[in-house]
Formats: structure tokens, sequence, C-alpha cells
């Protein structure tokens, strides 16, 4: 496919009329100039590293198999004094256990050819952006401080991915996709289950303020009042019940609350919120506006490994992420000096 073949336009509804519009030509021959400049000279390194990995590959899995179905025949022979006939399950246990590291090293070429498109082709993908966009596989936000702004959910364990940081209209911005898990105990057994998926995006703002404003989806007033993460933090009434029927907003500073949530802020984030399945909270904290975005889709991915290493897939991706991300700017009107 012909990399000026892809759409361009702005994917949330609300700033569309649920119309997607074609990008103007001057967007279309940046596009494909950044491409054939930046991106395409890798492409036939890369495509040669693809084919590999996928030789790599098979010859692992007929290595392995051979070597598990040699294992699987020993281990039947030698049945009766592995187990017992009371224990039948532990046996079959042990022989799908047996498989699992023979996954993992079949798998490993595929993995590190991934690992270097997102290394080096990745960054240059984003420098489309702004030449100060950085991507990152490695780098994450600090958990301490994401605790701190009293949005995230009760956790046990946190899985940070995909890092971007970058300027857009003056506002600086960063990204990262973050998987929260907590322990859950049901009967005899402990199960992990997953309590949030999305994006954190940290945005900077014109607007100066001193406190911590919290605005959480609203679960019940009292469910979030008695839930102790708001410790430190008073309830803020405001005057819009259409809003407080779908937020609930905690505070350090009720006036500066109410100056930061304005009428037409409220009504912006309203919108926004309605645009990405309502599961979207956000917090006022240390001068950033700090944005939870629940999704289950996983961002910044590539495309097949059984298709060509163009990257023009990846290119068109995330070029329409990154501008749902904008989107949420250009909603907020967070570049603008006069308020929010």
């Amino acid at each position: 496919m012909n990399i000026i073949g892809f759409i361009f336009g702005a994917p949330i509804k609300a700033l569309r009329g649920g119309d997607r519009l074609k990008a103007p030509a001057s967007e279309q021959d940046a596009f494909k100039a950044h491409y054939q400049q930046c991106i395409e000279p890798l492409s036939s390194k890369f495509e040669n590293a693809r084919v590999s990995s996928l030789k790599a590959c098979r010859g692992r899995l007929y290595l392995s198999g051979a070597i598990y179905i040699g294992l699987v025949i020993l281990a039947l022979m030698f049945k009766p004094m592995l187990t017992s006939a009371s224990t039948p399950e532990i046996f079959y246990l042990f022989l799908a256990g047996l498989l699992l590291p023979f996954l993992w090293w079949t798998n490993r070429p595929i993995k590190h050819y991934k690992q270097d498109v997102k290394q080096r082709v990745y960054p240059q993908i984003f420098k489309y952006f702004g030449s100060d966009f950085i991507f990152s596989r490695d780098h994450q936000m600090s958990l301490t401080g994401l605790k701190s702004s009293k949005i995230l959910p009760h956790y046990d364990g946190a899985n940070f991915d995909d890092y971007v940081q970058g300027t857009y209209k003056g506002v600086e911005i960063a990204l990262n996709e973050l998987h929260l898990t907590k322990q859950v105990q049901r009967d005899k057994s402990t199960d992990t289950v997953s309590v949030f998926k999305g994006l954190m995006i940290e945005l900077s703002s014109h607007k100066a303020f001193q406190g911590h404003t919290v605005v959480v989806k609203n679960r019940g007033g009292l469910m979030n009042f008695l839930s102790g993460s708001f410790k430190g933090l008073d309830r803020v009434k405001l005057e819009d019940p259409i809003f407080e029927k779908q937020f609930d907003v905690f505070s350090t500073d009720q006036i500066e609350a109410r100056y930061l949530l304005t009428v037409t802020f409220m009504e912006r984030l309203q919108a926004l919120s309605s645009s990405f399945d309502n599961k979207i909270q956000c917090a006022f904290y240390q001068n950033r506006l700090l944005i939870m975005l629940e999704s289950k889709d996983n961002r910044f991915e590539m495309a097949s490994i059984f298709k060509g290493a163009t990257f023009e897939y990846e290119f068109s991706q995330i070029n329409k992420e990154m501008k749902q991300l904008f989107a949420i700017v250009d909603v907020l009107k967070l570049d603008k000096s006069i308020g929010l």
C-alpha cells in the first residue's frame, strides 16, 4: 500500500462531527517527506532482519519440537515412577510446564527483532511530531508521583510500557502506558486481577495553581469519600448537576478548584470524556495536569511479523494515535495562557 493512501483526520468525534476529514495536501507532503527521508531508508535493513528472525524462529521451533517430543516419550516411560494413579493431572501439568521454556526460546528471535524496531525505528517516527519528541521502551514516569496525585486505584503491581515525551503548541507532553494489578483472595486461592490498563498523560498548563485538585469518576459521592484515597482533600461541590453526576471533585483548596474547574473547562472535560467512553480522570497536581485514560488497547504496536518491514502501518497508526492525544490539548485549550 502506498504511504499516501493512508487516511488522515482528527479521530475524536467531538471535534469532527462524526466525519473523518482528509489531511491538507501540505500535511500529506510533510508525512511523505518524513517517511522517505527518515523511515524508508531503514526498511531494507530491517526487512532482512525480519526474514532472518522468522527463519531462526522456524529452526528453533523444529528443534524444540523434536526435543519436547523426546522428553514426553521419556516421561511416559517413567510415568509410574513420577506419579500415582490417584494424581494423573499432576503428571500432565508437568508435561505442559515443560513446554513453556521451549516456547520462550523459540520466540526470542522475533522478540529481539521487535525490540530493535522500537529502539531504532520508532524514535525516527516520533521525530515527525517535533524535533524534541522522544520515544523509549524503558523510561517511565515516577510511580511515587503518580500515587501522590491520588488518581490511581489501589494496586499491588505496576507495569510500565512505551514512553513518549515532547511539546505540542507549547504544551509539554509526557505519556506512558501503565497496567495496574492487585491480588484478590478467592476461597483458598489468590488471583491477580487488572484494576487499570491504559495511558497516563502528563501535560503542562499555562494556568498556575498551587493546590491539589482531583477529578474522578463518580462511584457515588459517599463511596469515594469513604475510600480513604483522598485523605487530606476536601469534597468540592460545584454548581453543575450534569458534571457532578459524572465526576467527584476533591481538593486542598476549594477556591482554587473552582478557579480551575470553570464552566467552560467542565464542558470541555465532559466532551472529552464522552469521546473516550467516559473512562477519563484527572488531577491538577504540582503545576501539571495529569490525565488517566483507561483503554484495553495497546498503543504504538507493530504490524504483523509476517508483513514486510516498510513501517508504513506503524507510521500511520502512531500518527492517528498522537492526533488523539493532541486533540486533548486542543479540546481543553491548554495552550491558551488566558486560562482554562
